[in-house]
């Protein structure tokens, strides 16, 4: 079994603010973490609302085509629930109408 060999934060920038010196700075966020194991490989974890997402890292082949992943196993926790956002998602598909 790999070993974690390095985590790193994943951010995104959530709003803007001037600093004393008129200087604009960002707020960053933390939401999830990228993952490298002993053997060279990468993982990451999404935190939101709903709970987590893990998912692998692939490098790209030609034509800018991922390596297609071994079907992941969603921890036991995700199974069970299913995830609110999606099912507003499809509430809202639903209604959802093509321009002609």
């Amino acid at each position: 079994m790999a070993q974690v060999s390095k985590r790193e934060n994943m951010t995104i920038a959530i709003r803007e603010y001037t600093d004393n010196q008129g200087q604009t700075k960002k707020v960053w966020k933390t939401i999830g973490e990228l993952i490298t194991w002993d053997d060279g490989k990468q993982s990451f974890e999404l935190w939101g609302p709903t709970g987590s997402t893990r998912g692998s890292v692939f490098e790209q082949t030609q034509q800018g085509q991922q390596q297609q992943p071994q079907q992941m196993q969603q921890p036991q926790q995700m199974q069970q629930q299913p995830n609110q956002y999606q099912q507003q998602q499809q509430g809202s598909n639903q209604n959802f109408q093509q321009p002609r």
